[in-house]
C-alpha cells in the first residue's frame, strides 16, 4: 500500500460566460475531502511488466488506453479548478489493486484478476458483453477496510479506475442511509456516515470521468430539492439551473449534463446553433438575474465533451449561506462531497 499527502494550489479558474463581478457574492469556505484512489491496472502476462492500459485495445480501434496515474491527477485538478476552490481533493492513499471484485451475472460466480486479463483480451470482448459483470462493492470496501476508515475521519471517499466491463457503477453511496447515486445505495457495511466510490473507466478520456461526476451532481440535487421536473409552474433553482431551449424556449439557463443550452439531443455539444441563456445570472446566486440575458452557441464550450463538463461545473452555486427562499446551502458543491455536513 502506497501512502501519498499532496498538498494542492488551487487556481483560479473561470470561463466565458462566467466573469468576475464586484458585487458578486462571496465563495464557501473550502471543503477538504480526503480521497482513497484504487487503480486496477494489471500487469500484463509476457510483456516484460506492461500494465493493462499499455497493451490492451479497444476491439474495433486503435487508440491508446489512457494511464490512470495521469487521468487522476488531471480529474482532482480539473473538480477543483471548476468548483472555484470551494474543494480541495487530497489523495491520501493510492492502491495498487491486484484483485478483482466483479463477478458474472446471474450466476454470481466470482471473476478472478487472471480471468478478467483473458476476458479483456478475448475477440470483441464476446462474453463480457453477452453474460455481464457487475461489482461487489460490500466485498470491496471491507477488504480494503474502507468503511472502517471513513468512520474514523480518514478518507470520504474513494475513486475506482478501472477496465471497461468490470461493472461498475460510475458513483455510488455505501452506507445504510445512502441513496439513489447513479445507482442503488450499497447497504449492510459497518460505516455510519456515507461513503462515495466512483467507478472511472481508464479506457476513456478525462471527459467521462468528469460526466460521470456530473451524474453525482444531478442525483444528488434532485435529492436536495426532491424534484427535477421539466415545464413546472413553479421551478425550483435546480429545474431552473438545468433548463435547457428545447424544453423552453427562450429561456435557457446551463442544461444538465447530456444536454447544453442549445441541445436538441442527448451528447450534443457540438450544437452551433445560437439560443438565449440566463447562465449569467447566476453568478450573483440566490439572486439569480434574469436582466443579464445573452445569447450562447457550442463555442462557449470549444464546441467539445470536456469543454461542456467544465462550462456546466463553473456555474454551480458555490457561494457562502443559505438561501432564505428555500432554506438550501448556496453552495452546492457542499450536498454532493459531504451529505451529512450539509445536512
Amino acid at each position: 500500500m502506497k501512502i501519498i499527502l499532496l498538498t494542492l494550489a488551487f487556481i483560479p479558474f473561470l470561463f466565458s460566460g462566467c466573469n468576475s463581478k464586484s458585487n458578486a457574492p462571496d465563495p464557501a469556505e473550502t471543503i477538504v475531502v480526503k480521497v482513497a484512489v484504487v487503480i486496477q491496472d494489471p500487469i500484463m502476462p509476457g510483456t516484460d511488466g506492461k500494465r493493462m492500459h499499455e497493451v490492451v485495445k479497444t476491439p474495433g480501434y486503435t487508440f491508446e488506453w489512457n494511464n490512470p496515474y495521469d487521468l487522476n491527477k488531471e480529474y482532482e485538478k480539473a473538480l477543483e479548478e471548476v468548483s472555484h476552490g470551494v474543494v480541495d481533493f487530497e489523495i491520501v492513499e493510492i492502491i495498487e489493486d491486484p484483485l478483482c471484485f466483479s463477478s458474472w451475472n446471474g450466476t454470481n460466480e466470482a471473476i478472478s484478476m487472471e480471468e478478467m486479463i483473458e476476458l479483456i483480451q478475448e475477440a470483441d470482448w464476446k462474453s463480457l458483453k453477452e453474460v455481464g459483470t457487475h461489482f461487489d462493492y460490500k466485498r470491496f470496501v471491507e477488504h480494503y477496510e474502507f468503511d472502517l476508515k471513513r468512520d474514523r475521519g480518514e478518507i470520504h471517499e474513494v475513486w475506482v479506475w478501472s477496465y471497461p466491463y468490470g461493472g461498475m457503477w460510475e458513483s455510488n453511496y455505501v452506507g445504510d442511509s445512502g441513496f439513489w447515486l447513479n445507482s442503488e445505495p450499497t447497504t449492510g457495511t459497518k460505516n455510519e456516515n456515507l461513503l462515495v466510490v466512483m467507478g472511472l473507466n481508464y479506457e476513456r478520456k478525462m471527459s467521462l470521468a468528469m460526466e460521470s461526476f456530473g451524474h453525482r451532481f444531478e442525483s444528488v440535487m434532485r435529492h436536495v430539492y426532491g424534484r427535477w421536473e421539466r415545464n413546472q409552474d413553479h421551478a425550483n433553482n435546480w429545474e431552473l439551473y438545468t433548463q435547457f431551449d428545447q424544453h423552453a424556449p427562450g429561456e435557457a439557463h446551463i442544461g444538465n449534463i447530456h444536454f447544453p443550452p442549445n441541445g436538441v439531443h442527448d451528447y450534443d455539444w457540438i450544437n452551433e446553433t445560437v439560443v438565449n441563456t440566463y447562465a449569467d445570472g447566476w453568478a450573483w446566486y440566490p439572486d439569480i438575474r434574469l436582466d443579464s440575458i445573452r445569447t450562447v452557441d457550442c463555442t462557449e464550450w470549444d464546441c467539445s465533451h470536456e469543454g461542456y463538463m467544465r462550462w456546466w461545473f463553473s456555474h454551480i452555486p458555490h457561494f457562502e449561506g443559505v438561501n432564505p427562499d428555500d432554506g438550501i446551502l448556496n453552495n452546492w458543491w457542499h450536498y454532493v462531497v459531504d451529505w451529512e455536513g450539509a445536512k
